[in-house]
């Protein structure tokens, strides 16, 4: 099919964004007027135009990887606006203490109960977030040293010891009982 310019412009463009036929296909369906190119087609327009897909991919995901949440430092900034809104909630909205109300009873019998509620859910995600900036700033580097006696090293494990000493056991245990 003969593209116009405008298709032209729009297939180098979705070439250029590294697009394969199929995907370009259904983007030229929605194009006015709608459009559709062959494999063929696609192929040429790299060639002539010197499109090298690799190089393109290996932008778009170098980019990817150097915008956005894959950044540290923009995680970060989102967890700790998180981390804000749910304090002030609690401190300074006073949602620390909820109000609660339950009704006992039935019919004549009925009677309203309110009450305060701690706001456990809300404290344990705001727990959960302030866990999350410390493990994305690595604060809390979670470690167990195991040591010998003392903060010693740890002794080798002998084999043969280990018999000779549980020989020794047995004896004296046997030695006991007569």
């Amino acid at each position: 099919m003969k593209l116009n310019k405008r298709q032209r412009t729009k297939l180098l463009e979705w070439i250029a964004e590294g697009l394969e036929s199929g995907e370009i296909n259904k983007r030229a369906a929605k194009h006015k007027p709608p459009f559709e190119v062959t494999r063929q087609q696609v192929d040429h327009y790299r060639k002539t135009r010197d499109v090298d897909l690799s190089k393109v991919k290996a932008q778009e995901e170098f980019t990817a990887l150097k915008s956005g949440l894959a950044l540290k430092v923009n995680r970060v900034q989102v967890l700790q606006e998180l981390a804000t809104q749910m304090s002030n909630d609690l401190h300074k909205a006073g949602l620390l203490w909820l109000d609660q109300v339950k009704g006992i009873g039935g019919a004549e019998n009925f009677e309203r109960v309110e009450y305060k509620e701690f706001n456990t859910a809300e404290v344990q995600q705001l727990r959960g977030v302030l866990d999350d900036i410390a493990a994305e700033v690595n604060e809390r580097i979670k470690t167990h040293e195991v040591t010998g006696k003392n903060g010693g090293p740890i002794p080798l494990f002998n084999m043969d010891t280990w018999k000779q000493e549980r020989e020794k056991r047995l004896k004296t245990i046997k030695d006991l009982e007569e």
